[in-house]
């Protein structure tokens, strides 16, 4: 983060990107500020969620060094949240969607004060530039008097709630992932958020850990297949990487842990593509920086990456893609037998 208020870090940037919700594209704003500390990582005393360091990361700007076993809020006051809003939505350049990631669940008043998210909505209200206002939440503190609260704040001004599910299977959401996220009440969720007119964001994740490369492709295909039949209206790809200080940076060291390729990626932008599904790619960059993303090797990791960002931008695959001498290496890779078997349809791959 390279921006203070009071001592405290925050971070603003403005990026052009493709928006399925309006089919077309949009800028967007996003802000991230460190919040009280996600309810979900401290109810379970941090055994939660082995792909983010975020809350980590949160208390130790706030705190210190020295309160890693301390998992009561450390919320700001709300008057330094609402500097930090103010400094970002005041900076020059235009915008039309502005995120607001606290690294947890934006409701809950122990993580964001209630004051500030009222001053938030109706701030954001009053500004014709902002179509879109986007938010994160877990399902359990996603409550109907919140929604309502701040779609009568926001009048014309669209409200999307995005929500980490994952994975459609059980045993990768809640065993290898740690998500504890109940479908049907997830399902409910949504249900709910489609009456009120919220928009609903939801992130599907790609290659959890203890998946082959196949494995990880046929259950990100599934997931999205099911969100893209629940009504979702825009699923963004979160593409693992390896968050420093987490036992996902151990399995890496000791060669246990290979990122996504960016060859599977691509891949699944493909089939997004032919069956009409609201894809996003979620950026490969985090709040701290990752040790390691997706890749594939030296010689086309530059022309690769290049080609994703232009579907971030458009919205679509250009029909020229690009080539390597390594994607022969990663169809060997999806032949290879899987140690387990997670009862999903293996698609053609290309």
């Amino acid at each position: 983060m390279t921006n203070t208020i009071q001592g405290y870090p925050y971070d603003f940037t403005t990026n052009l990107r493709y928006s399925p919700v309006y089919n077309q594209q949009i800028q967007q704003r996003t802000l991230i500020i460190p919040g009280g500390g996600c309810a979900y990582y401290r109810a379970k005393k941090g055994d939660v969620c082995p792909f983010c360091a975020f809350p980590d990361f949160s208390r130790y700007v706030i705190k210190g060094a020295g309160h890693e076993k301390d998992f009561s809020p450390w919320t700001l006051s709300a008057d330094i949240y609402q500097q930090m809003y103010n400094s970002a939505v005041s900076a020059p350049g235009e915008f039309q969607k502005l995120a607001v990631f606290n690294g947890g669940s934006f409701f809950p008043s122990p993580e964001i004060p209630a004051t500030t998210q009222r001053y938030i909505y109706e701030n954001v209200a009053k500004r014709d530039n902002i179509r879109q206002l986007m938010v994160e939440a877990y399902p359990s503190y996603i409550a109907k008097s919140k929604l309502i609260e701040a779609r009568a704040i926001l009048g014309t001004t669209d409200l999307m709630v995005a929500v980490g599910f994952e994975s459609i299977s059980d045993k990768v959401r809640n065993s290898y992932l740690k998500k504890r996220i109940d479908l049907a009440l997830f399902e409910k969720k949504v249900a709910m958020m489609q009456d009120l007119g919220v928009q609903v964001f939801i992130y599907a994740f790609l290659k959890a850990p203890q998946l082959s490369e196949r494995q990880a492709i046929d259950e990100a295909l599934a997931t999205l297949e099911y969100l893209h039949n629940l009504g979702v209206d825009e699923i963004a790809l979160s593409c693992a990487f390896v968050p420093p200080g987490t036992a996902l940076e151990t399995q890496y060291n000791n060669g246990e842990f290979r990122p996504p390729w960016l060859w599977s990626i691509v891949e699944i932008m493909q089939q997004a593509r032919l069956y009409g599904w609201p894809l996003s790619i979620g950026g490969f960059e985090d709040t701290p920086p990752p040790v390691a993303g997706p890749n594939n090797c030296p010689d086309c990791d530059k022309q690769v990456n290049e080609f994703i960002a232009g579907y971030r931008l458009l919205g679509e695959t250009p029909l020229a893609q690009p080539s390597c001498h390594c994607r022969h290496e990663w169809r060997e890779t999806l032949q290879q037998d899987p140690t387990q078997s997670i009862s999903i349809v293996a698609r053609n791959i290309t």
